[in-house]
């Protein structure tokens, strides 16, 4: 779940109405024969579930992302020009809003040498791209990238697309893009190293889930989730502090993403985990869950 710095016996029913819990017809009938060889059990047809039961829109949001790596594999001599025109660069947002700091990233650039001096000349001359907060989220950096963040997606996002319906799972999604996004720029302004991945959104789908996942006496709800958890009411953000199956989740995860982060900036900037999207992404899906959540605070549907 990394975003990259340029960087998954049958049931036997019956009939409720007509027939007793045993599954005998009942007659309305007094004066019908109630001999024992008058009762007959019903079967209805056994209910087979999928093996994968998950949400669509969670698979068309991960073919969105295997179409898009495809084509760009598939066209190579293109792949440069989409990767500047929708990946994100701190620094060209920062030129939009201040271009007085030019000065500064210019000798930014100096020091850290010629690839990054010829991203700064394209951010001159090309100017900002306002989109780039969300579309960033389109683009990985590899097909191993895109897997991991697709495995991540399908066990989080599952049971919140359940939970929220396409176009409130719609909305979540992209609105942990671009707080991963912005929070990314406020933490490197002049960065002008290209950001893909969307691990951001990601990350905002996980902490939704925390919402409502961990709460007191519930079961998991990766997988098939039982009704009683997917639409159980969400716990106030002050009772994750007392939940200690949440509070520990969120810890593990800061902890992994903040050592994973540092941990790739060893090794050189290409390819290093963008934990700052991550976080942002997070912080979104935690703050913006009670606002999309379509269950009453007060009841359990």
């Amino acid at each position: 779940m990394a975003a990259l710095s340029f960087r998954l016996r049958h049931p036997v029913r019956f009939v409720e109405s007509g027939y007793s819990r045993r599954g005998f017809r009942v007659s309305d009938d007094h004066h019908a024969d109630h001999s024992p060889g008058r009762y007959k059990p019903v079967r209805r047809a056994p209910v087979r579930e999928p093996a994968f039961n998950v949400p669509g829109v969670v698979l068309a949001v991960i073919a969105v992302l295997a179409a898009v790596h495809a084509l760009r594999e598939f066209f190579p001599d293109d792949d440069a020009s989409v990767m500047l025109s929708l990946a994100f660069i701190p620094a060209r947002l920062t030129l939009m809003f201040d271009p007085g700091r030019a000065q500064e990233l210019f000798e930014a650039a100096f020091a850290g040498g010629g690839v990054q001096m010829a991203l700064t000349r394209f951010i001159l001359s090309e100017g900002s791209a306002p989109w780039s907060v969300a579309t960033y989220a389109l683009l990985h950096g590899s097909w191993m990238h895109l897997a991991f963040n697709a495995l991540w997606l399908l066990a989080f996002g599952t049971p919140v697309a359940r939970r929220f319906g396409v176009v409130r799972f719609l909305l979540l999604f992209l609105a942990a893009t671009i707080a991963g996004s912005l929070f990314y720029w406020v933490m490197r302004p002049l960065d002008v190293t290209p950001m893909v991945g969307a691990s951001g959104a990601i990350s905002g789908v996980m902490a939704a889930a925390v919402r409502f996942v961990f709460g007191p006496g519930r079961a998991t709800a990766f997988g098939r989730s039982a009704p009683s958890v997917l639409y159980a009411p969400a716990q106030p953000l002050s009772g994750l502090l007392e939940n200690r199956q949440a509070l520990g989740f969120i810890i593990a995860w800061l902890v992994i993403n903040l050592l994973a982060g540092f941990a790739s900036g060893a090794f050189g900037a290409d390819g290093a985990i963008a934990w700052e999207a991550h976080i942002g992404g997070f912080l979104a899906g935690l703050a913006l869950f009670r606002v999309l959540d379509p269950v009453p605070r007060a009841a359990a549907r």
